[in-house]
């Protein structure tokens, strides 16, 4: 009932009590019985589209402003906060026990891994999509029923403050930090910045918790410190001396990894059905959140199997008998861009990077970029770039005949080139921040292939 959450909200009645089903703040869609709340920003308010959510089928609203509209409504002093408020409410009335990961790279894929892990044995809720920020950590635990059993939520954040807010509310059990570099600079102001944020998913944890992290980084210490008190396990590639580890490592190039996966629980032969030996850590990392959680090894085996893509993270397609993509188009930084590279590497026959300018580097930006071509042309590989970034690092470089204005003219000479290789094998690897929506030369590529072109 819409009364419960007086007291969670600190929040007043306006009009009758209702029973409602479902929590949402996005007026366009549909929410049968649902309580709409009125969001805003520096460019918009929630508060106009309270009429157009009823019509969705609202049945009641959160609001900062009574509205005149014949609906119930509470109202609360901040919004944003009231979204928080109700899903720490339901996820502690629904005892669900949580982990929590976050780090620079991969917490995506490693939440992707855990929850087809612990998905073998328990009904899981885990994030959807990018819902990983200060709204989407809230909405992620309103999809919460009594049929779910475990919950694995993924934690990102571009400012201080934001883990340290939405590890509150998610409560977790286990608490992973896969990882920190240069990511998002910009909202933080250096790698220090960085390493203070990420280390907020173990500050306030306590004694029955439990926080991973990885083995041997120059920031172990650092996250073991605010870890204390809780109970600290790491996780490496392959050091022997970590509580999770993987030795006997076979690359299957591109289709994957195989390992035996090293844990306090014993030892398992896994494989990894995507590219790289960052992926092989990643693997580790879920099995070692996952065992926390009471996942078995046959159940890490069988989830690590099953898995064989996550859309837009090292997303392998045939585009051709000859021509393989991989769409790693979701996001880029520099660590994920080595990873991209080192991938492309070991890869026997035309190499092709489509690299899309890393956003939120700040006073990093330029050094990042000039690192990427560095790499990818000291490598042997042929770079084809799209975003200012890139056009200057390039400029610089003097290889500016490597930088495009537009994906359509990126994609028509990438074609160019796939027609002069003739019949030898390719691999292309399209990588980029959200800002450059190098997806686009994805669908074109693939739209191209689908019409009939064969490299």
């Amino acid at each position: 009932m819409l009364s419960e959450l007086l007291a969670p909200l600190n929040a007043q009645l306006i009009g009758n009590d209702c029973l409602i089903q479902s929590v949402d703040t996005d007026s366009r869609k549909a929410m049968p019985k649902g309580l709409f709340v009125a969001l805003s920003g520096e460019n918009f308010d929630g508060h106009q589209f309270a009429e157009a959510a009823i019509q969705q089928g609202a049945l009641a609203l959160i609001v900062e402003q009574k509205q005149a509209l014949p609906v119930p409504q509470l109202l609360v002093a901040d919004c944003r906060l009231a979204l928080g408020h109700i899903a720490s409410y339901l996820r502690d009335k629904l005892q669900l026990p949580c982990c929590a990961i976050t780090g620079s790279n991969g917490k995506t894929t490693v939440k992707e891994m855990c929850s087809s892990i612990l998905s073998q044995a328990k009904d899981v809720l885990a994030t959807q999509g990018n819902f990983n920020n200060d709204i989407g950590v809230p909405l992620s635990l309103l999809r919460a029923t009594e049929q779910h059993q475990v919950g694995v939520l993924e934690l990102g954040a571009n400012h201080i403050g934001e883990i340290a807010y939405t590890v509150n509310l998610v409560k977790p059990k286990v608490a992973l930090i896969n990882n920190v570099s240069a990511a998002h600079i910009e909202g933080f102001g250096d790698q220090a910045g960085v390493l203070k944020a990420k280390s907020e998913l173990f500050q306030n944890l306590n004694a029955e918790q439990l926080a991973i992290c990885e083995a041997g980084s120059d920031y172990q210490q650092t996250l073991m410190d605010a870890a204390k008190p809780a109970k600290v396990q790491l996780f490496s590639l392959d050091d022997c001396k970590a509580d999770y580890y993987a030795s006997d490592i076979v690359s299957m190039g591109v289709q994957g990894s195989q390992f035996t996966l090293n844990t306090p629980y014993g030892m398992q032969t896994v494989q990894v059905n995507m590219a790289g030996q960052h992926n092989v850590k990643n693997a580790v990392a879920a099995s070692a959140l996952a065992l926390a959680m009471g996942a078995t090894l046959s159940e890490v085996q069988l989830g690590l199997a099953q898995l064989d893509n996550v859309p837009g993270r090292v997303n392998l397609q045939p585009l051709s008998q000859q021509v393989s993509l991989i769409d790693d188009s979701y996001n880029a930084n520099p660590a994920s861009f080595k990873a991209a590279i080192d991938i492309l590497a070991s890869f026997e026959g035309h190499r092709f990077l489509v690299a899309g300018a890393m956003g939120e580097m700040g006073q990093d930006s330029e050094q990042a970029h000039k690192s990427v071509v560095q790499q990818a042309l000291d490598s042997g590989i042929s770079l084809y770039s799209y975003g200012a970034s890139f056009e200057s690092a390039l400029a610089d470089l003097g290889q500016l005949e490597r930088f495009f204005d537009s994906h359509e003219q990126l994609v028509e000479q990438l074609t160019e080139a796939l027609k002069q290789t003739s019949q030898q094998p390719c691999l292309i690897l399209v990588k980029g921040s959200r800002s450059t929506h190098m997806e686009k030369v994805v669908q074109h590529l693939q739209h191209n292939f689908k019409k009939g072109f064969e490299c």
